[in-house]
This record gives C-alpha cells, sequence and structure tokens, in this order.
C-alpha cells in the first residue's frame, strides 16, 4: 500500500489547518510544529509507503515512528482523504480515459482499500433492466450507459412518435414508427460498443409476466418506468421482491417529480405503502374508500425535455447507490419529491414498512433470517 492524498484544500495559520476534500465539509486540525502539514505535502506524489513517509518526516527533524505515521495514515484514511496509488489497475488506458469523470466522482468515496477503479468495474459487470423506453427510461438509459453499466435490457412496446421529441432524445425524426427498444438499443450500442445491449418488443401484463423478465435476463437492478396498465406498480414491485431484485421507480405527478426504490427483504416495498394509505385512508379520508369514483381527468404527458432529464438522472444516481454500494439508496422505502413547477425544492416522504406485508414475506433476504 501506498498511500495518496487526494485532491483536497488545505489553510495554515497560527498551528491549525483547515482541510476541505468536498466544499460543504471542512476539518480544523491542530498541527502546532508543523508536522501534520508535512505529512500532507509528503502525500501529494503517491510514491512513499508507511516507512518511507516516517524516514522522510524524521530527515525534516519531525520525530515519527512507522507506528506514528500508520495510525495517522488510518486517520487520515478514516476521513475519506486518502487513496492507494499502488493499487492495482483494473481498465486499460481507453476506458480510464472514457470513464475518467466518473473515476474522479468515486475518488470522494473510495478509500485505502477500496479504489477509484472497483465502483467503475462493479458497474461494468452489472445488469439492468429497464422496463420502459419513454420519456424516463430513455433519460435514464442515456446516464446508466455514461455510467458504464456493462448489460442493459431494455423492454418496450411502443413505436416511435412524433410527439415523443420533446423529451425523447435517443430518436430521429427518421425512426418515426419504428419500435423504441430496437432503436434505443441502437443507440445505446452507438454511443458505447462495448456495452451489451438487448432489446425485446412487449407489453407487460402480470406480475408473472414481471417474473419471466427476470428469469430469462438475471439482472442485478430493475429500472421501473411503465406508466400503463394501472396494476404495474404492485406487479413489478411484487416479482422482484419475489427474486431479491432491487427497483427504482421514477415518475411525474402534474408538475411533481418522484422515484422510490424498493430493497427487498431491507426497505419497505410498494405493496407497505398500499396498505399504509388504507390505513391512513381509514382514519382520516374514508370517503377515498367509500364514494365511487365519477370523474378522472384523462392522462395526459407533460413530462418535458429537463423534467426527463432530471428525473432519469436521478434514478440512474440512485441505481449507481445499489450497484457500488459506496453509499445507501437515498429513496428506499421513501418518495424523493422535486417541484418542478415551481421553486425546485425537495422533500423526503417515507413511508414504514409492514411487519405483515405478504409481498415482503417473499423476499430472499427475509426469509433467509427468518430461517437463521
Amino acid at each position: 500500500m501506498v498511500p495518496r492524498l487526494k485532491s483536497l484544500t488545505c489553510l495554515a495559520h497560527d498551528g491549525e489547518l483547515i482541510v476541505s476534500l468536498d466544499p460543504k465539509t471542512r476539518v480544523r486540525v491542530a498541527d502546532p510544529d508543523g508536522r501534520v502539514l508535512a505529512l500532507l505535502r509528503l502525500l501529494l506524489d503517491g510514491t512513499r509507503d508507511v516507512p518511507a513517509l516516517a524516514a522522510a518526516l524524521r530527515a525534516q527533524g519531525f520525530a515519527a515512528s512507522d507506528d506514528d505515521v500508520t495510525t495517522v495514515v488510518r486517520q487520515l484514511d478514516g476521513l475519506g482523504w486518502l487513496e492507494d496509488a499502488a493499487a492495482p489497475e483494473t481498465f486499460d488506458a481507453h476506458d480510464r480515459e472514457r470513464y475518467a469523470s466518473n473515476l474522479f466522482w468515486f475518488d470522494a468515496f473510495t478509500t485505502l482499500d477500496v479504489p477509484r477503479e472497483e465502483p467503475q468495474r462493479r458497474l461494468r459487470a452489472a445488469h439492468v433492466l429497464v422496463l420502459g423506453a419513454g420519456g424516463l427510461g430513455s433519460a435514464a438509459l442515456m446516464s446508466l450507459a455514461g455510467l458504464g453499466v456493462g448489460t442493459l435490457t431494455v423492454v418496450d412496446q411502443d413505436r416511435v412518435e412524433l410527439r415523443n421529441f420533446a423529451r425523447q432524445f435517443t430518436y430521429t425524426e427518421a425512426e418515426v414508427g419504428q419500435p423504441k427498444a430496437e432503436r434505443v438499443a441502437d443507440w445505446l450500442r452507438a454511443f458505447d460498443p462495448a456495452l451489451h445491449v438487448t432489446a425485446e418488443r412487449r407489453r407487460v401484463d402480470s406480475e408473472e409476466e414481471v417474473a419471466d423478465l427476470l428469469r430469462r435476463f438475471r439482472p442485478d437492478l430493475v429500472v421501473h418506468a411503465i406508466d400503463d396498465p394501472a396494476e404495474i406498480d404492485r406487479w413489478v414491485n411484487g416479482a422482484c421482491v419475489a427474486a431479491g431484485v432491487p427497483l427504482v421507480r421514477g415518475g411525474l405527478a402534474y408538475t411533481q417529480g418522484l422515484y422510490w426504490s424498493v430493497d427487498p427483504g431491507v426497505s419497505a416495498c410498494q405493496e407497505c405503502l398500499v396498505r399504509h394509505r388504507e390505513r391512513l385512508a381509514e382514519g382520516v379520508d374514508r370517503v377515498a374508500l367509500e364514494w365511487p369514483l365519477v370523474l378522472r381527468q384523462e392522462h395526459r404527458n407533460r413530462g418535458i425535455g429537463p423534467v426527463a432529464q432530471v428525473l432519469g438522472g436521478l434514478v440512474a444516481m440512485e441505481a449507481m447507490r445499489y450497484l457500488t454500494g459506496l453509499t445507501p439508496p437515498a429513496a428506499a422505502g421513501r418518495y424523493q419529491l422535486l417541484d418542478l413547477g415551481g421553486d425546485g425544492a425537495t422533500r423526503t416522504d417515507p413511508w414504514p414498512a409492514d411487519p405483515d406485508c405478504p409481498v415482503c414475506a417473499t423476499a430472499p433476504a427475509r426469509a433467509a433470517r427468518a430461517a437463521a
């Protein structure tokens, strides 16, 4: 291991340092004799292991044993300030250049034990099944491809229409009338020839059909971007939870953007939400359960381009959290809501896991805990 300092900012004054890796966080470090700053400077080029660092400090007049430096290096690593300059390289020069921005992003979360190329390796090894290639689905696919997810399966029943072009940017007017799944697959292959892409033109009409897709393609995660029929959320939720496959769902409610996810056997699922809403309605809004529906607004897709791109990006970010494991999912068992028609404000609305949820009971993780 050869520790190297990440790209951080350090201010020094009167025996104290102010260090910042992320601008939103500053760390004050007491450094009365300057040895901490000296060590940080020695760590800049990533050419010295711990014994060499200790020797270099002693050469500058500081008392420093190997154990002393090991202790400080562990503390700096705990702050997320270090990476291993001797970590083996997973990718060739082409891929390191292609994914340079990704690697710099991962730098903010990695440690001496988890090099920056490891999250990218996990993404390249991952398989995401995307249900729906409309505004949200195609936007999410663009971001997933940019992240370098190695295998993508696209399922969509529709054909390209002229009205799609306000929010869907993976198609051209020359492709009007052609199947979306196949055309977005072509776009993905042209964007990154190394991607493995499968397209399937079909309508999803039952939970068993979703389960069949999971059995056939064995994805690591599902992005759910289908709005029709009305039961689709429960079907996808039921099949994914039973298979132990995380799912991320995004959508638009008039001008409010939203996304949520389910970590099977860990977080609350969508059926937990349905049961929670029924309990709330029984105590607060009984008329919603008892009164007949006599008027319903015709559904209109209001997803303009910026909305689709924002929501697709957030859905892809949530997928990245699951696939890399760098940070916990932000939307597991909770709505993440965005006021896209107003000031862009965000809020979080979690729902409780139901201990008696029949869908959660099918999750392999939950069954394994019960058997232990």
